[in-house]
């Protein structure tokens, strides 16, 4: 233990200099350590006996991260200049990484970017701890949505863990989930009065918008991700569709809560189908 704290304290001799060092996948790190400053600070934990094991690539500021039964995490903390690939986290749970093209770029699954041109990932926590990934990015503020909504960074907080061959996600904070709509995705949305309401999107599907309130629980049945569902207090989502082709995913936005209800704060409790081709 002592010789991965003496690793994760000082730089190796690949490092760059002034701000990355590099750090095996099963590293034992007890204590937080800067592993990155630019383009946003990242702090890196690792338990003994943790279940997820790390692979950082420095050179495009992204990790995977895979459990021991399988489950995989890919998680972007810059913009999608370098790889096409937009900040986020897309999970792989056999079916492959869950990623969709948006705007010639890909946007993963969990998409902590409420607004493109001033919202950018400043902070990045990484623990891989014994009952769980925890992965949180942070930057920007709410004034950048709404005047006046408070100086404090916009944050996605999430905890992975695998239970019962299920990948689990906890998140808190405001962030986009992006299905897939090629080819189609049907959704089934409950709220707290007991309406539900089923949707299907594929890429036929025409441009729109529709919001809804305090939903409850959500299930996706993706024709590419595969199935999965989540519990939630949002008392206001936006559905966003794009019909332009440069688009095979949709959103289901938690922006407007915060700007025309003011809940800064939504926490969601994600499954992932353990067959993702059922």
């Amino acid at each position: 233990m002592a010789s991965a704290f003496m690793l994760a304290a000082a730089p190796t001799a690949d490092a760059e200099p002034g701000n990355r060092v590099a750090v095996p996948p099963t590293a034992v790190v007890p204590h937080p350590v800067t592993l990155d400053t630019d383009p946003a600070t990242l702090t890196y934990s690792r338990e003994a006996r943790s279940p997820w094991k790390i692979e950082i690539d420095r050179k495009s500021n992204s990790m995977i991260a895979r459990h021991e039964a399988g489950a995989a995490l890919h998680i972007d903390y810059d913009d999608q200049l370098d790889d096409r690939r937009f900040p986020g986290i897309a999970p792989d749970t056999g079916c492959g990484v869950m990623e969709g093209e948006f705007w010639g770029s890909l946007v993963p699954l969990l998409y902590p970017i409420l607004d493109p041109a001033e919202h950018q990932i400043e902070d990045v926590i990484v623990a891989a701890r014994r009952d769980g990934l925890r992965v949180r990015m942070s930057g920007g503020s709410y004034e950048i949505l709404k005047p006046g909504g408070g100086s404090e960074p916009f944050f996605m907080d999430a905890l992975f863990t695998m239970d019962d061959g299920r990948l689990r996600a906890k998140t808190s904070g405001l962030h986009y989930i992006m299905p897939s709509k090629d080819p189609r995705t049907d959704v089934v949305i409950s709220t707290a009065d007991g309406t539900v309401l089923d949707r299907s999107y594929t890429m036929a599907s025409r441009t729109g918008r529709e919001y809804i309130n305090d939903v409850r629980e959500v299930q996706v049945a993706d024709g590419r991700y595969g199935n999965f569902s989540f519990t939630t207090d949002i008392q206001r989502l936006q559905i966003d569709l794009n019909s332009n082709k440069l688009l095979n995913t949709f959103e289901l936005d938690m922006d407007h809560t915060f700007k025309d209800q003011g809940q800064k704060v939504v926490n969601t409790d994600i499954t992932f189908a353990a067959d993702c081709r059922r």
